[in-house]
């Protein structure tokens, strides 16, 4: 075997590791970066970013079908063919454009299987990898169901391959994989079911804001069935037939398993010693430290921060470098960590909950309500809406923002950095908003 000896090796190519890799190699070290699968990570090749290629479609389809009759002669329809076209030409090249990006960035970047040894010590196939400090930004992976005929469902992977749309698909699973994907699937002409376990899907979103989601939902022709548990899946003569654990059998031609995702662990397997986890990854500080191991840092899905957001893996990344470089002195800020789920229309939310406000013991105020008869939605035909702000009453700081509209994923920023930076109402109406527009609306929602 060849050793090789760097200050920091970082397992993972994905953003995580890219903004450490950078941080690391500017402060003068000796990094390397080794990863398993195509270089460029989960966000770049399998997530975010091909992802919004298909719900961009989706949102122009819906967007000409709301206002069919009301200007619009005639309902568009998608070319899937040529959608999977335009999406992969974005992907052909980001492999290898990242490989030697590493590269020319002064990072020493390795394809192959790596495996922990110990907290030191690393092995990719047939070369020792020795550093001072390790960075794991292995990630995450959908989660595998343990049902027979599990085999016979694909994973998001599969949905975002897919060379052609089958008629009916079935979405295992309540979370945004599936809603963001149920809703592409339906906008192109796809009969679609989503299958959830319990009674409330999208549980880290305001139930009341996904209520309406769900009416917008069964408004797209999706079909939503709570209380089901998947029990077996197994191949018909035509289709492929789900049986819930309550008896009732559902046939689709492509079942889809977004039951979840689960952190990559398997690096570990090889350790002498035990590095500690927890069921969403490796257990860390603050300052994403292992809480096992000193010299180990963990960055992304893969570290146990309660996220799995590719904004929280950027900041991972340069807080993890900067605590290598300078000692543990810089936390990772998760005060308003604004999410979406790129449904049609979108819902987001940056900030506390009514139960976490009033945990916390707030005096807030709420101001909730329907944008549908508002000029914003009345233009674009859009039938479900629905916005609530928590603002607390002595200082009138905005403590949360939960949003269901048109542009939602782009406004929630704006009550973000209003958290980030304790803005108050005041301070939000004071800004001359360019008028009309769904930012300018902020202050119909916080009135």
């Amino acid at each position: 075997m060849k050793d090789f000896t760097f200050d920091t090796v970082i397992v993972g190519s994905g953003t995580s590791a890219y903004y450490a890799a950078r941080g690391l190699q500017a402060g003068g070290q000796k990094v390397a970066v080794v990863d398993r699968q195509e270089f460029g990570g989960t966000c770049a090749l399998r997530g975010c970013q091909p992802k919004k290629y298909l719900v961009a479609n989706a949102e122009a389809v819906a967007s000409a079908r709301h206002l069919v009759g009301k200007g619009i002669v005639a309902s568009p329809q998608t070319n899937w063919a040529a959608l999977q076209s335009l999406k992969n030409e974005f992907l052909d090249g980001i492999p290898e454009g990242s490989f030697n990006g590493y590269r020319q960035a002064g990072v020493t970047p390795i394809r192959g299987t790596a495996h922990l040894i110990d907290e030191r010590t690393i092995q990719v196939d047939d070369s020792i990898l020795v550093a001072n400090h390790i960075i794991i930004a292995t990630g995450s992976s959908p989660r595998p169901l343990d049902i027979p005929g599990a085999e016979l469902a694909g994973t998001s992977d599969t949905f975002l391959e897919l060379p052609s749309l089958p008629n009916r698909i079935l979405f295992i699973g309540g979370g945004y994989i599936s809603f963001e994907f149920a809703h592409v699937a339906a906008q192109a002409g796809s009969e679609v079911t989503i299958l959830h376990r319990s009674s409330q899907p999208l549980k880290s979103f305001d139930s009341d804001a996904v209520a309406t989601l769900l009416q917008a939902t069964a408004a797209s022709g999706i079909r939503f069935l709570p209380n089901q548990v998947a029990k077996s899946i197994e191949k018909t003569a035509n289709a492929l037939q789900l049986t819930s654990t309550s008896g009732s059998t559902i046939e689709a031609d492509c079942i889809i398993n977004a039951s979840g995702r689960i952190p990559n662990l398997d690096f570990l397997d090889r350790a002498s010693t035990g590095v500690q986890t927890t069921a969403r990854g490796i257990a860390v500080n603050r300052y994403l430290q292992s809480l096992s191991h000193p010299n180990i840092y963990a960055i992304g899905d893969v570290a146990d921060t309660g996220y799995q957001l590719a904004t929280v893996a950027d900041q991972a990344g340069i807080v993890a470098a900067e605590n290598i470089l300078h000692g543990n002195r810089s936390p990772l800020d998760l005060n308003a960590v604004a999410s979406a789920v790129f449904t049609i229309p979108n819902l987001a939310t940056v900030g506390l909950s009514e139960e976490e406000a009033s945990s916390q013991g707030f005096d807030f105020r709420i101001q909730k309500g329907a944008t549908t008869s508002w000029p914003s939605s009345l233009r674009i035909g859009e039938s479900h809406s629905y916005f609530k702000v928590l603002i607390e009453n002595e200082s009138n700081r905005i403590l949360g923002a939960h949003l269901l509209r048109h542009q939602a994923a782009e406004v929630i920023n704006l009550f973000a950095l209003a958290i980030k930076k304790n803005l108050t109402v005041e301070d939000l109406k004071s800004v001359l908003w360019a008028y009309p527009t769904y930012s300018s609306d902020l202050k119909n929602m916080i009135a």
